[in-house]
């Protein structure tokens, strides 16, 4: 297992504040609704070709899993909000511990609550994506011991990086209920 108090699995370290307001911030405001136009006509293409592709998946059983499976790997290379970007909030929240550990135990609790309360089959919810600017504050090691509390674990297949990403699956089985 990971070494939670590995300085790469801390948190990471506050930026300076000229790099924040001066660089990032109008950075962000400028080039990220252009990102996003760019990510939600490229999104379109690929449910146009997509569509074609269900053709072809009529006609040859089998291949629904490969084009499903390259749709998705092909979005998720496009983050919806990119690593660079900064909002607001994380600009004011810059080093503010308490908060981005409050942030991590309220996603981890709700996805947590989605997974145990989903259907059987329904195997999306047990994924749970993090990227850096969700716990840069916090540290990966912080979502670590915290994911692993609720039945979390690092991805088996999925590979994570504590400086960038955290990929985590659930064991899919409902934590055991001590209260009555």
């Amino acid at each position: 297992m990971h070494d939670y108090d590995d300085p790469a699995w801390g948190p990471l370290p506050v930026r300076p504040a000229v790099l924040r307001w001066l660089l990032l911030l109008p950075l962000t405001l400028i080039f990220l609704p252009l990102w996003w136009v760019v990510w939600v006509f490229f999104a379109v293409c690929l449910y146009g070709v997509a569509s074609v592709a269900q053709l072809i998946v009529y006609i040859v059983p089998g291949a629904e899993n490969g084009a499903v499976r390259v749709l998705d790997a092909t979005l998720s290379r496009m983050p919806f909000v990119p690593l660079w970007c900064v909002t607001p909030v994380a600009l004011i929240r810059e080093g503010d511990t308490a908060y981005y550990q409050a942030r991590v135990d309220r996603r981890v609790e709700k996805q947590t609550r989605r997974v145990e309360t989903s259907q059987p089959g329904h195997e999306h919810h047990r994924d749970l994506d993090l990227g850096a600017h969700f716990f840069r504050g916090s540290g990966a090691g912080y979502v670590l011991r915290v994911a692993s509390e609720h039945g979390w674990n690092l991805h088996p297949l999925l590979r994570s990086h504590p400086r960038r990403r955290l990929r985590l699956r659930h064991n899919g089985r409902p934590r055991p209920n001590f209260g009555n």
